[in-house]
């Protein structure tokens, strides 16, 4: 049986970190006007309207990834799983023409593999769409359309919509700092760092000051510069998870990226 929400509720949604980041990133979506903010284990859950998501997709420097939550069901076995996920209106979300993936987590007694619960995944959702459409979408792994998120823990199950697309900390270029040579940092540990020292609010009064001493590939210098210009650490992705979700709106995005343009307009003044 599958638990939806209603149209009236704000949506949910969670965000991943790193194990160790929770508090941190909880504190970061509170600040970006997330509600009911509760750091768990390795994610954080949230509430709000769809603006809510995007602005944490463009402008968190901790999460990993932003996931819609669509449903929670039980998934004591692959048949549970299967009705749980066939019940879901795959067709508001994937158009025939989109290809999808489904990204697993987790297991229990009697789905012991992320692989079959990601293969049963798919064969509820293109069976769903077979049903009600009269085709199946195509199944995409390397750069899908849309990215089906399938978290299972004890006998239930978490189902919802990647947002995010790549991870957040890849900062809008496939360049992975842990392979440039220069013993570099990923942007989200030093983002963490630089949270954990109170870097946002010293760079709202006079004029402060950061000392690295081993800089490494220079992410840590260059995420305190992206703060202190208040830059979006998204303004330079040219891709997103949500983008080929059929819920998307494209009007609430673009007057983000319009204000984030401004702020970084802005930003670049001082």
């Amino acid at each position: 049986m599958t638990d939806t929400q209603a149209p009236s509720t704000a949506l949910e949604f969670f965000a991943t970190c790193p194990k160790g980041f929770e508090q941190l990133l909880a504190g970061e979506l509170a600040s970006l006007g997330a509600e009911g903010v509760r750091a768990l284990h390795g994610q954080v859950a949230f509430s709000g309207n769809l603006e809510t998501a995007y602005r944490a997709c463009l402008w968190s420097r901790i999460a990993s990834r932003v996931v819609l939550v669509l449903s929670h069901a039980t998934s004591a076995d692959a048949d549970e799983l299967y009705e749980g996920l066939y019940e879901l209106p795959w067709e508001n979300h994937i158009a025939l023409t989109s290809t999808f993936a489904v990204d697993a987590h987790g297991t229990n007694n009697e789905l012991r593999n992320t692989q079959f619960i990601a293969l049963r995944a798919k064969d509820a959702v293109c069976d769903r769409l077979q049903a009600k459409l009269g085709a199946r979408p195509s199944v995409e792994t390397r750069n899908p359309d849309v990215t089906i998120v399938v978290r299972v823990r004890n006998n239930r199950m978490t189902c919802g919509i990647d947002l995010s697309g790549d991870p957040l900390f890849r900062r809008g270029t496939s360049r992975r700092a842990a392979d440039d040579g220069l013993g570099g940092m990923r942007p989200d540990y030093a983002a963490a760092m630089l949270a954990a020292g109170a870097w946002h609010r010293l760079v709202r009064h006079g004029s402060p000051t950061l000392v690295a001493a081993f800089s490494g590939s220079g992410t840590l210098v260059s995420e305190a510069a992206g703060i202190a210009l208040d830059r979006a650490p998204g303004l330079l992705r040219s891709r997103w998870g949500f983008t080929g979700w059929l819920g998307h709106d494209e009007k609430a995005w673009d007057a983000l990226l319009e204000e984030a343009d401004e702020r970084a307009a802005r930003g670049a003044e001082k």
